[in-house]
């Protein structure tokens, strides 16, 4: 019986994990590909005249910038979107009350960058990656559920029911 007990709370553990696994890259995927259609289509967003405000801190090149569009006025720290942020080294340095050129979404005004574009290889990259923590993930699920049904059929007919 201890035996069972142990063997099913490892069986929860694993699907667990790889249900987890194929969450994680299923959100991660979704999060990737929209991220690299916004960077792919901010390159033809409208721009608007934007001042630089400040550095957010003596050791890091990130900025807060300010800007109008369509009557609105609207503040901002992003530079670039997150796979041109995280994987693209910016040669740009703001220096505060410096003009810039922002680029404004014009279905979400309140998201804007001032350098546009993405990180090809990092988009194929993080996608692939995505994938690889999809397929490990519903196949590990898929692995567990068929050696559960084969160690409950093996242990059927080592100790057939009495009934």
């Amino acid at each position: 019986m201890a035996t069972v007990v142990k063997s099913r709370s490892e069986v929860t553990f694993v699907l667990v994990f790889f249900t987890a696994l194929a969450i994680v890259g299923i959100l991660a995927g979704n999060f990737f590909v929209r991220d690299f259609a916004r960077a792919r289509t901010s390159a033809t967003w409208p721009t608007a005249d934007g001042v630089v405000l400040s550095q957010l801190n003596e050791d890091s090149k990130q900025i807060r910038y300010a800007y109008s569009f369509a009557g609105n006025s609207y503040q901002s720290t992003r530079d670039r979107v997150f796979i041109a942020r995280n994987f693209k080294s910016s040669e740009m340095e703001y220096l505060p009350g410096q003009t810039v050129a922002v680029y404004v979404d014009p279905n979400d005004p309140s998201y804007s960058v001032l350098q546009p574009g993405g990180a090809g290889l990092a988009f194929v990259f993080l996608t692939v990656m995505s994938g690889v923590c999809i397929f490990f993930g519903v196949g590990g699920v898929i692995w567990t559920f068929s050696e559960g049904v084969d160690a409950d059929a093996m242990r059927d007919n080592l100790h057939p029911s009495n009934a």
